[in-house]
């Protein structure tokens, strides 16, 4: 792992100002602020308090250089795009441009928008109107029955059993092929009949390619999140002036000022938030049953968490990563005996008004790992649980003491398993 992490020689040790106001967190919870002065292959020298601390590199976390990225209005429809490397993109518009793809990224209203050419061999899924709860869903089934072929996602109106008009996404198999910005439509091969079609890119709700990989695939050294949101998955990272290029482990080179950057997370193998990782079994029912969100509550806003709920205090911590669970809510994740330690602060948002109580259990499928009841005005539980030689992590959220259901949720912030 430390010959992967030579190229990261180039981004920050080198005769530069230093970087200012950056935060350096280990992987045990520890936290510095100050300036980066240099970074080697084994260590990264951090000036705290006006002294210098020489940190090994596999002990970081991250290193923070910008505010946590803006939450997308709940009212904002985006294209969410995925590259077969787990690199991310925020986009609000697309086009395939021959055997590349352009993407317009979403930004601050009033400044240009950033783009990015990327060729099609790099892209793993692309979604229309990311955002919509529904279609998120219906888009994830897809994913997971996708096959042996690529799949174009098409949508239409139908209605429920009450007779409710509603959206729905289905796929059809094949094989994409160039696409024709002159007549913005893409090539489509049938799989059921190997035919050719020519498919106008409006009717595409999304898009997701059988990417065969060829050759050797680099190692990740670290992710690079972005101001807007977006994560990039890097191979290696140089900087020049205040500027930085991002290679990703798809080879595609990603050019940020450094003000555009939120933080470099160099602890990408080693810490995985449960927000970043898709439930292998996911159970929503209930009286009033409503689908969990990552990384916000279910206003869908940032996670906030009082410190002192009964007391006077009204402070809240907020919380970039995290799960907010429904009652009723069963998430179960696949760690394949891969990590040591799950962590995280559960509690009920600071944003929920009315009475919230709910029993909490975390178990492996057969040992219970912690129960308990939480509810709101109780100070958020910190959870730091053995899950060594766990295979599948069940998180279940259930009311307590109440019939209904209504108004009783959780929040974990900082939801994550360390290996």
């Amino acid at each position: 792992m430390m010959a992967s992490l030579r190229p990261l020689l180039l981004l920050l040790a080198v005769a530069v100002p230093a970087l200012k106001a950056a935060e350096l967190t280990t992987l045990d919870g520890k936290k510095l602020n100050g300036d980066i002065v240099a970074i080697s292959p084994m260590e990264i020298t951090f000036n705290a308090n006006g002294a210098d601390e020489k940190i090994p590199i596999t002990t970081i976390n991250a290193i923070t250089l910008g505010p946590v990225p803006k939450p997308v209005p709940a009212s904002t429809r985006y294209i969410a795009v995925e590259l077969v490397d787990g690199t991310t993109f925020r986009c609000s518009a697309f086009s395939i441009k021959g055997k590349n793809v352009e993407l317009k990224l979403l930004g601050d209203e009033g400044k240009p928008a950033r783009t990015h050419n990327i060729p099609v061999t790099s892209l793993f899924s692309l979604m229309r109107d990311a955002g919509d709860l529904k279609l998120e869903q219906d888009f994830r089934g897809l994913m997971r029955d996708r096959g042996k072929f690529d799949v174009w996602i098409t949508r239409s109106k139908v209605k429920n059993d009450d007779g409710t008009e509603t959206d729905r996404l289905d796929s059809v198999r094949g094989t994409f092929g160039e696409g024709d910005p002159a007549t913005d439509s893409v090539k489509f091969t049938l799989e059921a009949t190997g035919k050719d079609v020519t498919v106008k890119m409006p009717r595409i709700a999304g898009m997701i390619f059988n990417q065969i990989p060829t050759g050797t695939v680099a190692p990740a050294i670290c992710k690079v999140v972005d101001s807007d949101g977006n994560v990039l998955v890097a191979k290696s990272v140089t900087r020049a002036d205040n500027n930085y290029t991002v290679t990703t482990v798809s080879d595609v080179k990603v050019e940020l000022a450094e003000n555009a950057i939120s933080k470099f997370d160099f602890a990408a193998g080693s810490v995985k938030y449960l927000s970043d990782l898709e439930p292998v079994i996911l159970e929503e029912s209930g009286t009033d049953p409503e689908h969990y969100q990552k990384d916000r509550n279910l206003d869908r806003n940032p996670i906030r968490l009082r410190t002192d709920p009964a007391g006077m205090e009204t402070k809240a911590d907020q919380f970039a990563k995290g799960l907010t669970l429904h009652a009723k809510t069963v998430l179960t994740y696949e760690l394949k005996g891969q990590y040591k330690v799950f962590k995280g602060q559960a509690g009920t948002d600071a944003s929920v008004v009315t009475e919230s109580t709910v029993k909490l259990t975390i178990d492996d499928g057969t040992q219970v790992l912690y129960k308990g009841v939480i509810k709101r005005g109780d100070k958020p539980v910190n959870l730091n649980l053995n899950v060594q030689n766990v295979d599948r992590l069940r998180i279940i959220v259930e009311s307590e003491g109440a019939i209904l259901d209504l108004g009783n949720q959780l929040s974990i912030g900082d939801a994550k398993v360390l290996k």
